[in-house]
């Protein structure tokens, strides 16, 4: 059993309902998570929603971008993973970003990492990305990481004053960038397999004063072996299974 501290339920509680959907995020929470991650693009008339692809064939079984729809027609789609789930979840829809708000006003144990998706960048521009989930996220900002795969993304975050920041490695030997620190991450994520099978993640400075998540951790023995070797934290689809005795 691997305590809920260390975990975070990758895209709410993925393994049993639609990814990304509020449905999603508080079955995680009821699952027992204390932390649970969600995605944002950004709409036609560059709004936040929750959301993974830009595209939504895969989740929303249509054609189209999410980048060309307003808002209010995007909140009209389902966002139920057809090919995945089938019809079963056809009534869930896409939600705001201020969804996220209201979910963890109602669960302050909880916090999220809301990773900002870099497809929204060229569309929108980081200073209005980060603008707006700030002005969303302000009522729940101690419960909130502000991430990114785009490190100027994650340093903006940081120059805005966010009380905490995330980036995703792009490439293991990104550490030693200096756009890597200079966002001055609260956490660093990267796969498991980028890990080199070698490196002593003791020996990391950057890795004394930010934690370590490591995705996609779909099993407890692959769990315990990495919280073995230093990492802090694991994202997991399996945030139940993760737990299970």
């Amino acid at each position: 059993m691997i305590h809920p501290s260390k975990l975070v339920a990758h895209r709410g509680f993925q393994a049993k309902y639609p990814e990304n959907t509020a449905l999603s995020l508080i079955k995680a929470i009821e699952a027992g998570a204390l932390f649970i991650e969600l995605d944002v693009q950004f709409s036609g008339d560059q709004l936040p929603i929750i959301y993974h692809d830009s595209d939504l064939q895969r989740v929303s079984g249509q054609s189209g971008s999410v980048l060309s729809l307003s808002r209010a027609e995007l909140l009209g789609c389902s966002a139920y993973e057809p090919q995945r789930l089938g019809d079963s979840f056809i009534a869930e829809k896409i939600s705001p970003l201020e969804t996220l708000v209201d979910i963890l006003v109602a669960h302050p144990q909880v916090s999220a990492f809301v990773e900002l998706k870099e497809e929204s960048i060229a569309h929108c521009g980081r200073a209005l990305m980060i603008a707006s989930v700030q002005e969303i996220l302000r009522p729940v900002a101690q419960q909130t990481v502000l991430m990114s795969f785009d490190y100027p993304l994650a340093i903006a975050a940081r120059e805005a004053g966010w009380p905490r920041v995330g980036l995703v490695l792009q490439s293991w030997d990104d550490l030693d960038q200096a756009d890597v620190a200079l966002a001055q991450p609260d956490y660093i994520y990267t796969n498991h397999t980028n890990i080199p099978g070698d490196c002593d993640l003791t020996s990391i400075p950057i890795l004394s004063h930010a934690l370590l998540v490591t995705y996609e951790v779909g099993n407890q023995e692959l769990g315990q072996k990495l919280l073995a070797r230093h990492v802090d934290m694991l994202e997991t689809f399996e945030i139940e299974a993760m737990q299970s005795p």
